[in-house]
């Protein structure tokens, strides 16, 4: 792996194809990640708008890596202050660094977020001139979060998702404490590494390790936006914009499925504009319904998502009818909400 500035040079080298500027953006957060890798690469992915297709807004890797870079720059500041410290520290004896300095040592430790969904929303330089200023002064309140700083039961807090410095954040401290793991509802990393993202205005119902229908409008008037189907952790749609309402009524056909308990056997299924890339199969039995989906060749008029099984490969995923329907009953409210506000 090379270094920080020599990635963030490939991420600004217009010349290279934008999958390598993407990979080479993806190095610099490795390089420095205050919230670990996956929380800090989605917050990047969010502040900067970059898009499922890159072609769309290529300037957004050069969004990203600036604010990243403004961020490290002051991180760098106060480490190349703390080793003046260091060197003079050792000049007179003192070769072992206080245990209140081991933060130094952990960039990607300054405020962990376990969610990668759930971190700080202000700019990195922002946060992290915050931790910095609380780490320095060794007054950091058990009650409140430095990188928020909200009030939060330690080392967790509840507002930004942050789990701030301290020994019990470690994965491999000597006490055996765990950081907690995602909660169920996140979304699964694979979609957040393809920027396929949630946003602050998004809504939906339903598990999305089960079945969950989400909507994230793009126009101003709510009745266009990226429609999404989840089945067991599986994106179906493509995260292209569309109308709202024919998905509403797609949807609405697929529920009374789920509560009309006769069977069948594969049948076509019909989702959309937005599924056109897979052809899909439902069949029911007394208490599930059987998805299955193969991704098309590559369509005439784009590629598949690049979440999207290989072309020929077939998935089948099986899902409980009480799932779909309470899925649409928790999210019926607030899809009809763009339709009658509009």
């Amino acid at each position: 792996m090379s270094s920080f500035p020599a990635q963030a040079g490939r991420v600004r080298n217009v010349g290279l194809p934008l999958h390598h500027r993407l990979l080479a953006l993806r190095e610099c957060v490795l390089h420095f990640a205050p919230y670990g890798f996956r929380a800090t690469w989605h917050h990047l992915v969010l502040r900067a708008g970059i898009p499922v297709s890159l072609e769309s807004d290529p300037d957004s890797l050069l969004r990203a890596v600036a604010e990243l870079e403004d961020a490290r720059r002051l991180w760098l500041a106060e480490v190349q202050a703390f080793s003046v410290r260091r060197r003079k520290d050792k000049a007179v004896g003192r070769r072992r660094p206080g245990d209140d300095d081991a933060w130094y040592a952990w960039p990607q430790w300054l405020a962990f977020c376990p969610d990668p969904e759930h971190h700080p929303t202000e700019p990195l330089v922002t946060v992290v001139a915050r931790l910095i200023d609380a780490y320095r002064s060794g007054e950091v309140p058990a009650d409140r979060c430095p990188a928020c700083e909200r009030t939060r039961l330690p080392p967790h807090c509840p507002h930004c998702g942050a789990r701030s410095w301290d020994r019990s954040a470690y994965p491999w401290n000597a006490s055996g404490d765990r950081p907690p793991v995602p909660p169920r509802a996140s979304l699964p990393w694979p979609l957040i590494w393809q920027r396929a993202v949630r946003r602050d205005t998004t809504v939906g119902g339903g598990d999305i390790w089960e079945f969950r229908a989400e909507y994230t409008p793009t126009s101003n008037d709510g009745r266009f936006g990226i429609f999404q189907l989840y089945v067991r952790g599986n994106a179906l749609g493509d995260a292209t914009t569309t109308a709202l309402y024919p998905h509403i009524q797609d949807l609405q056909t697929l529920v009374a499925i789920a509560e009309w308990r006769s069977t069948h056997g594969p049948k076509p299924l019909i989702l959309g504009d937005t599924f056109d890339h897979l052809t899909i199969t439902l069949e029911t039995t007394e208490q599930d319904m059987v998805f299955a989906f193969t991704t098309r060749p590559k369509r005439a008029w784009g590629e598949p998502p690049p979440w999207a099984p290989p072309p020929g490969r077939r998935m089948r995923l099986i899902v409980r009818r009480a799932e779909v329907i309470s899925a649409w009953r928790e999210a019926e409210p607030e899809l009809r909400r763009f339709l009658t506000h509009a």
